[in-house]
């Protein structure tokens, strides 16, 4: 991911995923989704940890959270 526009595309590409083969999600609903979401970013420290990663930096998180908070409102 090295761009806004990477982001942007793999986002669509998951709905694309979604809509084709929601059979193979375990979070189908966008409630389920987000806590799947929420739990694997509390996790998230291990996983990197594991696969001998870094964390990204903070303000990689606090774009993206302000992405999905204007995501609500967003036309």
């Amino acid at each position: 991911m090295t761009s806004r526009q990477d982001l942007a595309e793999h986002i669509r590409g998951l709905r694309s995923e979604l809509l084709k083969r929601s059979d193979q999600w375990e979070n189908v609903t966008l409630e389920s989704y987000l806590e799947a979401m929420a739990a694997w970013i509390e996790a998230a420290p291990h996983w990197y940890r594991n696969r001998g990663e870094e964390m990204p930096a903070e303000a990689e998180r606090a774009y993206f959270a302000q992405a999905l908070s204007a995501a609500v409102v967003y036309e």
